[in-house]
């Protein structure tokens, strides 16, 4: 899994940010699966997430987060949906934290 950092974005004018959304919005349709992406919450069916006062809500689990790393979650989060037709959890959830710099432990 690659992690596209948002600094490299700004520096190279490099955003695929708007063709991962596309891609997620066409699987979503294709599974026929709520998909909600907006400021600070990402749904996918059951599926939710969100970024509420600087931390990053995921079911149970909460951890301080930046704005580029709520970001780079989404990002994630949508291309796992992509490839793989379902949000991740366990172990994708568990990967796709550490890929951003947060800690499950």
């Amino acid at each position: 899994m690659a992690v596209i950092n948002p600094g490299d974005k700004a520096r190279f004018s490099e955003d695929s940010t708007a063709l991962v959304y596309k891609n997620a919005e066409a699987v979503a349709r294709r599974l026929g699966v709520e998909l909600v992406v907006g400021g600070d919450v990402l749904r996918i069916g059951d599926f939710e997430a969100r970024w509420a006062g600087g931390r990053l809500v995921v079911g149970d689990f909460s951890a301080e987060v930046d704005v580029e790393q709520w970001e780079a979650f989404v990002s994630l989060v949508l291309s796992y949906f992509v490839g793989v037709g379902r949000p991740p959890d366990g172990a994708a959830l568990r990967d796709i934290l550490f890929a951003v710099g947060v800690s499950t432990g």
